[in-house]
């Protein structure tokens, strides 16, 4: 018996429209399964998303840092790509001098809330520490002088127990009386010339201070305040009858005027240098010699302990601070220039020989 339904024709039509509509409640169906999924990856991912934070001063005229740029190099080789699954919020103070202070201030506060970690360098540090120390959001100082370090944490060779680590400076002054020594074995007169308005010189003098008589290496150690006169800076080099000098960051950053007293520099330098920049920065300068860090290492160092605490294989609370790559150099050409002649035992002393 024929009916509505046996004819072929119909028959082929509701087969084509049950498949249609098969396939439209499977397209529906996996719809409503991925986009949720799409969803949660995509709360999952904003909510890994990890903010740093730098606050750094800079002493060139552009704000490039090794630090800054080593510390992503180093995060995108454990898996942090910037605007994916880590932002960077960099800021730069208007001066290196104290009256910045302020600035470091208003920063910690804008982000201590919102922000994973803090990477600080120098005296910045300090001022950030001062609003951290009772939070539970990390620091990382890359770096601070040693004795900075020390003035924030107890020890800088066991675990914090606290929300601060980082990467130290060692510019032992002893080592720079040392090398002087090497160099002009007959001085009797050093002078330690500083910025007081520049907190890096104010704690370098400080430690200059603590040395005792051995540490001395047989010299008189001469401060002298470049905030005054030029003219008197230049009379007290005399005055004291200095035979060679140094400091930090003052001495560098007057190094043009401070050539006209005619003597060699010995120093600390608190730069962005390492072996291929180093001689250009002092080839037109009286500085004979002297130590620096990397501060590609230091923001290197820094990165690492950083992914550590992202990833949970530590936490800021165990991570040990740790050293700055140390460099001594001699650089012939100045002491060439300046008739000094630096003996082989002190060129066996250091890394680096500029000629």
């Amino acid at each position: 018996m024929n009916t509505l339904y046996s004819h072929p024709h119909i028959l082929q039509y509701l087969k084509t429209s049950l498949r249609r509509g098969l396939q439209l409640l499977y397209i529906f169906v996996t719809f409503s399964i991925i986009m949720p999924g799409i969803g949660v990856c995509r709360d999952t991912e904003a909510d890994n998303l990890k903010t740093v934070v730098f606050i750094r001063y800079n002493l060139k005229d552009e704000p490039s840092s090794a630090i800054v740029n080593e510390f992503k190099k180093t995060m995108r080789k454990r898996g942090y790509t910037e605007g994916v699954n880590v932002e960077y919020i960099d800021i730069v103070t208007q001066s290196e001098k104290r009256d910045s202070a302020i600035e470091v201030l208003e920063a910690t506060e804008k982000y201590k809330d919102s922000t994973d970690i803090f990477i600080t360098s120098s005296w910045v540090s300090l001022y950030t520490r001062s609003r951290l120390s009772q939070s539970s959001v990390p620091q990382i100082f890359a770096p601070v002088l040693k004795s900075e370090a020390l003035n924030m944490l107890t020890s800088v060779t066991k675990e914090p127990g606290t929300n601060l680590s980082g990467v130290y400076l060692m510019y032992p002054p002893e080592k720079i009386l040392r090398l002087t020594r090497l160099i002009l074995p007959h001085i009797k007169n050093y002078a330690y010339v500083y910025d007081p308005q520049i907190p890096a010189d104010l704690i370098f003098k400080a430690a200059y201070n603590k040395l005792n008589a051995s540490q001395r290496h047989g010299m008189s150690i001469h401060f002298i305040n470049l905030s005054s006169d030029p003219k008197k800076v230049l009379g007290e080099l005399k005055k004291y009858k200095v035979e060679a000098f140094g400091g930090i960051v003052g001495v560098f950053k007057n190094r043009k005027f401070l050539s006209q007293s005619g003597l060699p520099v010995i120093t600390s330098l608190l730069l962005d240098l390492n072996e291929d920049t180093v001689a250009d920065y002092v080839k037109d300068s009286n500085i004979i010699a002297g130590l620096y860090n990397s501060f590609g290492y230091c923001g290197e160092q820094a990165a690492e302990m950083t992914a550590d605490i992202f990833q949970g294989k530590n936490t800021i609370e165990k991570t040990i601070p740790r050293p700055a790559r140390q460099t001594a150099f001699a650089n012939m050409a100045a002491a060439d220039r300046l008739n000094i002649h630096i003996p082989f035992q002190a060129l066996e002393g250091v890394d680096i020989v500029i000629k």
